[in-house]
């Protein structure tokens, strides 16, 4: 089911944002940089785990569900993910980034804050009754779409800090 994989994506790009929100400014200089991106694989890592269960328990529709058993399980789908990322961002809130990685992490959850807001904005524009071909136009929206385009550049541009530092991680930037 096409539209089934593209809520599975959502939830993953939900996934990505969420080690990222999770790791709030707060204030510099707490760890490392080595520490820091060693946090930030750490709840990656997590809010992975938490999606992969979140999914196994979750049952796809069936082939012919009703336009009201589609709209709920879309609805409900992305606002479960929507729960484990703001989850994870309370968790860690206090996580502070060393200095030489601020700037970059302040883009960072930036660009996660608008990716939250972009996907928390389908949520509520979910009609009572859809169709996958609805689900697939609501769900590739352009602020949905321009907002993962920020979070992959912010994503990869942490990334490159890392590898400039010679400090393996694998944030997932893209899928």
């Amino acid at each position: 089911m096409k539209s089934f994989a593209l809520v599975a994506a959502i939830v993953v790009l939900i996934g990505l944002a969420a080690f990222g929100v999770a790791c709030k400014n707060g204030g510099g200089g707490g760890l490392s940089l080595e520490e820091y991106f060693q946090q930030l694989d750490k709840i990656q890592n997590d809010t992975d785990a938490t999606f992969a269960t979140q999914e196994a328990s979750t049952d796809e529709p069936a082939e012919d569900a009703s336009g009201e058993e589609l709209a709920t399980f879309f609805r409900d789908s992305i606002t479960g993910s929507l729960e484990v990322l703001r989850g994870a961002a309370a968790d860690v809130g206090d996580l502070e980034p060393p200095d030489e990685v601020a700037d970059a992490h302040d883009d960072f959850v930036a660009a996660i804050n608008d990716l939250v807001a972009a996907i928390d904005d389908v949520v509520g524009s979910i009609p009572d009754t859809m169709t996958f071909a609805e689900a697939d136009a609501i769900f590739n929206s352009d602020d949905v779409n321009a907002a993962d385009e920020q979070f992959t550049a912010a994503c990869n541009a942490m990334e490159a800090i890392a590898a400039d530092n010679d400090i393996t991680v694998d944030l997932s930037c893209e899928e």
